[in-house]
């Protein structure tokens, strides 16, 4: 198991680095380390004067590690299994990481719009999401559990669907994060704020909630289709089941995040939750286009080949 818990701390790193990064955004320490990048206010290590350089700094060294253990854990990946699918998992781990720090350094060094910065988090979760299908199948190569037969491709597309969707409903939310307009809303689970009152934000609330409401209809659809199928992946009928039962989870710190005003504990609280969402929801995604019995002849293949050049070069 020491490739499948070297992807799994990978995976973990980024899932902090998320969380440290909403820290940092809540705390309004982005600037903590001044207008430099990476050198915290001209140092390799600052004086730390007030807590916003502390959180800055914190954040810039988990992003570090985290893409140092990523690039370890890829490069193990990429040649002890070298599948087609595993590989394009691992370009997705590493494109999301350096899209992140990128996006990460430009909020230092340039003024974003918050249509922008809303891709932050999507883009933070590319990584993470796909860290955590690496890890997935190599605990299943691991384990020797081979599945035998392909989902069907009507849930495979379903799936795939409303991981889209979740993703539009993630900017959204990402872009009221940004816009700060998220003080406004009022009442749970409907609004009480006015449109008199509230302005613009009224209508972002009542499509940021429609946005949810549309997911926990889509996770119940997505549950009857597993069902359907769960005898040949009983495995996706679980996340499945995981799934609907985040969403929820998710609806109520929303609830949460109105009722305390947006309070730190509830804003990490409400993205660490949307963090397992996205993982669990893009396993399905890939597993259920998977055709496991290829998957494996093609390693066999590929085994067998490397065997033969070893014997021949012995020879």
């Amino acid at each position: 198991m020491r490739y499948f818990w070297l992807v799994f701390t990978a995976a973990v790193l980024i899932f902090l680095v998320n969380v440290i990064g909403f820290i940092d955004t809540m705390t309004n320490s982005a600037m903590g380390c001044g207008s430099g990048y990476p050198l915290c206010n001209g140092k390799v290590i600052p004086d730390f004067t007030n807590y916003h350089t502390v959180i800055e700094y914190t954040h810039r060294v988990v992003v570090g590690l985290a893409g140092i253990l990523l690039f370890i854990a890829s490069f193990f990946a990429w040649f002890c299994y070298p599948f087609r699918t595993m590989r394009w998992l691992i370009v997705f781990a590493v494109l999301g990481i350096l899209g992140e720090s990128t996006l990460g350094a430009l909020t230092v060094l340039l003024s974003l719009s918050p249509l922008l910065l809303a891709a932050h988090l999507g883009i933070a979760l590319i990584s993470f999401s796909a860290l955590v299908n690496i890890a997935y199948v190599i605990y299943f190569e691991e384990k020797q559990i081979h599945y035998q037969g392909k989902m069907s491709s009507s849930f495979s597309i379903f799936s795939w669907f409303s991981f889209v969707f979740l993703y539009l409903a993630l900017y959204f939310g990402g872009y009221v994060a940004k816009t700060a307009l998220g003080g406004a809303f009022r009442g749970f689970p409907f609004p009480t704020e006015t449109p008199a009152v509230a302005g613009a934000a009224f209508w972002v609330d009542v499509i940021h909630r429609l946005f949810a409401l549309c997911l926990i209809i889509l996770m119940v659809i997505l549950i009857r289709l597993a069902k359907k199928n769960q005898p040949y992946r009983p495995d996706i009928y679980r996340l499945s089941m995981i799934c609907f039962i985040l969403i929820l989870l998710q609806g109520l710190s929303g609830g949460l995040l109105i009722y305390t005003h947006l309070s730190l504990g509830s804003v990490l609280l409400h993205v660490s939750i949307l963090s397992l969402l996205v993982a669990a929801l893009s396993v399905i995604c890939v597993q259920s286009s998977l055709n496991w019995s290829l998957m494996w002849d093609t390693k066999k293949k590929i085994t067998r080949k490397n065997a033969n050049a070893i014997l021949h070069m012995e020879s």
